[in-house]
């Protein structure tokens, strides 16, 4: 019987410390940025939602538009990137899969995720 109970605390603790870790993991993937500490150009709208650290370093996968604001209705294209260009990805918007970019680390509008690949990733 205690050998029983010891087993199943081991597995709770190991089950505790696995899904901290995982927890821990996601936290340091998403850490909050501060609004306040992102330069924005003008006419690029501050993300209501909040920002979190990007996930990884970009390239470009597919050419896209950058766009003023992280929502579709109503925006502004900014600029544009081409297939193959690094991207200065300086926060990723709170819940949405958008991406602010930025040039000397001024926000110069958001990109969708799904356009870039991960640097390491990346197959030209």
């Amino acid at each position: 019987m205690k050998l029983r109970n010891s087993h199943n605390r081991i597995r709770s603790v190991a089950a505790t410390a696995f899904a901290a870790g995982i927890l821990c993991a996601a936290g340091a993937w998403a850490a909050d940025l501060p609004a306040d500490s992102l330069k924005l150009a003008p006419g690029v709208v501050k993300a209501t939602e909040g920002y979190e650290t990007p996930p990884a370093m970009y390239v470009v996968a597919n050419p896209t538009d950058i766009f003023n604001d992280h929502y579709f209705y109503n925006t502004k294209v900014t600029g544009a990137l081409k297939r193959g260009e690094k991207v200065d990805a300086l926060a990723k918007v709170k819940g949405w899969d958008w991406v602010l970019v930025g040039k000397n680390g001024t926000g110069i509008g958001y990109v969708a995720i799904s356009m870039l690949s991960p640097a390491d990733k990346y197959i030209p």
